[in-house]
């Protein structure tokens, strides 16, 4: 090999090296330049949108959202929570809505017509009867009240056997409930007037709300 062809071939060796040690300078330059600018190369993980909490904000997160779920629960329960009247007396219990926390009671008795006889010889039928009161009854705005009477055994059977009437309507009384002691009715046509309010008390009538005891 001629000295003029080795002096040429070492010429293209040292470009290509100094080619290279340029190309190595730059990428050196462009990682330098994106490392110092905060911008790491493509990850999986740097490139989820938003920052992620430690695991112990989660835990601290769902915790919180628990105890919140829980507080709503609780405050639903107790929002909805029935309101109950109870007569120890003549033994029973009436299961009212929330709206009726405020309810008052009317204390009063029911009174029958013997059918039987008459003029002298005529019996008295009469017993307690309880009215419930809606508390957004109003003397401008009057609402369904939810009468109860009660009758004895005797004055049930009296009754169903047809020897005396209560009220001017051809129907006796509906049976609520029953203990050892007394009937529980609602009065025929207690809400013939439809009054404001009536539908809710027929929703509360259907729910079987009066317990005996």
């Amino acid at each position: 090999m001629s000295a003029r062809y080795m002096k040429k071939s070492s010429g293209v060796s040292r470009g290509w090296v100094i080619l290279c040690l340029l190309l190595a300078a730059v990428v050196g330059a462009i990682v330098f330049f994106w490392v110092t600018q905060g911008r790491a190369p493509f990850s999986p993980a740097s490139s989820q949108v938003g920052s992620q909490p430690a695991a112990s904000s989660v835990s601290e997160i769902l915790s919180g959202a628990e105890s919140a779920a829980s507080q709503s629960a609780s405050l639903s329960s107790v929002s909805g929570e029935a309101v109950v009247y109870t007569n120890q007396e003549l033994g029973f219990s009436f299961a009212l809505p929330p709206e009726y926390e405020e309810y008052s009671i009317l204390t009063g008795e029911w009174k029958g017509d013997d059918i039987k006889n008459t003029g002298k010889k005529a019996r008295t039928f009469r017993g307690p009867q309880v009215t419930i009161r809606d508390p957004r009854w109003t003397q401008q705005v009057p609402r369904q009240d939810i009468p109860i009477m009660a009758f004895t055994l005797e004055q049930w059977n009296q009754l169903q056997n047809g020897e005396f009437a209560v009220g001017a309507a051809p129907v006796n009384p509906s049976e609520l409930g029953r203990n050892t002691k007394y009937v529980f009715a609602l009065p025929a046509r207690y809400n013939y007037a439809f009054p404001e309010g009536y539908e809710e008390v027929q929703i509360i009538l259907d729910g079987n709300p009066l317990t005996a005891f």
